[in-house]
């Protein structure tokens, strides 16, 4: 195989070569939905159906949910995950800082 496309995250923890795109084309800047990803679309047969698909930005969220059986173990375990601990692990299994902001 000469080329293939996959998270970033999956192709470096493989060790494998990779091309970085900017974040105009890549989705991973939720900044820049409005103004890139919200623009394009493209259409595709599916089953003898027309579809219209939308791009929108590839995240991946932390969240403790309202019925959690220990909301204050998920509480500590998104403040590890956004620690400078928790983020070199991130970066050491190939994922970027965050670009987002918290969701209210």
């Amino acid at each position: 195989m000469d080329a293939s496309s996959g998270y970033e995250s999956a192709v470096k923890s493989l060790h494998l070569p990779l091309i970085t795109l900017p974040d105009e084309i890549n989705l991973s800047n939720p900044a820049m939905a409005k103004a890139w990803y919200d623009t394009v679309h493209f259409t595709m047969t599916v089953g003898g159906k027309t579809k219209t698909l939308h791009t929108q930005p590839l995240v991946f969220y932390a969240a403790v949910l309202k019925d959690a059986p220990n909301p204050k173990l998920g509480e500590a375990f998104i403040r590890f995950m956004t620690s400078k601990a928790g983020q070199v692990m991130f970066k050491e299994t190939g994922y970027n800082p965050p670009k987002g902001g918290d969701l209210s």
